[in-house]
């Protein structure tokens, strides 16, 4: 059970870094990710936090990283790490949950921009705020290369954090870019927030876990090593939320459910089949 204490914060501040009760799956994941960069080229690689060193193209970088990506998806890495500590995400969000299907890789090197996500908001793209994000770092992120938050900023409304609108010169819709994650249309903060913002720093086996109405964001890598972590979202299934959303039909797919949802689904099923339907409620 999540102590009182900390869903209070998480409800004030918007965001909580707890320890995963089993960290196992995430330093596996880690071992596959580095495996896999090495059978790609980079034999000399021994660290994932020294990626930018044997990587200092961007072309290569973007490339490589959709890549490894793509493996991460196909491997469900991330979806092993929630469902392994599966009891910790049901205490904060619910027993009925779903999962997004191709979470976020990131590979951020040390002061390289265009790497970079500033501060924003998510749901000013089309998420929402019943969403969850998990961010698991798979190298240590201190604070010269940690995720920034601007607590409280999940009570606000979007009145308090205007954005100018701009269009990306080298992120289209569906491009392996956007699939990482980053943005064909920006929609950029008032610089002003940056100084609102405070480091979360996270080591290997710690999450942080906020919801999608918070600012945040990864910012310049500003330390001397490569930032690796991903970003998994989860959310209630009985949540008013789109499962299937932009570019991907499959944005969610179901993790667990509780008893009583897969028998109501069961019975549901089971009226349709037959051509019956329950009563409208009242």
């Amino acid at each position: 059970m999540i102590p009182a204490a900390l869903e209070a914060r998480l409800g004030e501040q918007g965001w909580l870094v707890l320890e995963l009760p089993d960290p196992a799956p995430v330093f596996e994941a880690r071992e596959r990710l580095l495996a896999f960069l090495r059978q790609r080229g980079l034999r000399e690689l021994d660290s994932l936090d020294a990626y930018h060193r044997s990587v200092t193209d961007d072309a290569r970088h973007f490339e490589l990283l959709h890549k490894l990506a793509q493996h991460y998806w196909r491997q469900q890495l991330g979806r092993s790490i929630v469902a392994r500590n599966l009891a910790l995400f049901r205490d904060l969000v619910g027993p009925d949950l779903h999962i997004q299907n191709r979470p976020y890789l990131r590979a951020v090197r040390p002061g390289m921009p265009r790497d970079a996500a500033p501060l924003h908001r998510d749901t000013y793209y089309g998420a929402s705020p019943f969403e969850v994000s998990i961010v698991v770092p798979f190298t240590t992120m201190d604070e010269s290369a940690a995720l920034r938050v601007v607590s409280g900023s999940h009570l606000q409304p979007d009145a308090a954090y205007p954005f100018t609108q701009h269009t990306s010169e080298d992120v289209t819709l569906g491009s392996p870019k956007h699939r990482l994650g980053y943005p064909y249309a920006p929609r950029l903060l008032d610089p002003a927030v940056d100084r609102r913002a405070v480091p979360v720093p996270l080591e290997v086996g710690e999450v942080a876990i906020f919801g999608l109405s918070l600012v945040h964001g990864g910012g310049v890598n500003e330390g001397s090593r490569t930032r690796f972590s991903t970003d998994i979202r989860i959310v209630n299934s009985h949540a008013p939320v789109a499962f299937s959303r932009g570019v991907d039909p499959e944005y969610f797919v179901p993790l667990c459910a509780s008893t009583i949802s897969r028998s109501a689904r069961i019975h549901l099923d089971a009226n349709r089949s037959s051509g019956t339907g329950d009563p409208e409620p009242g």
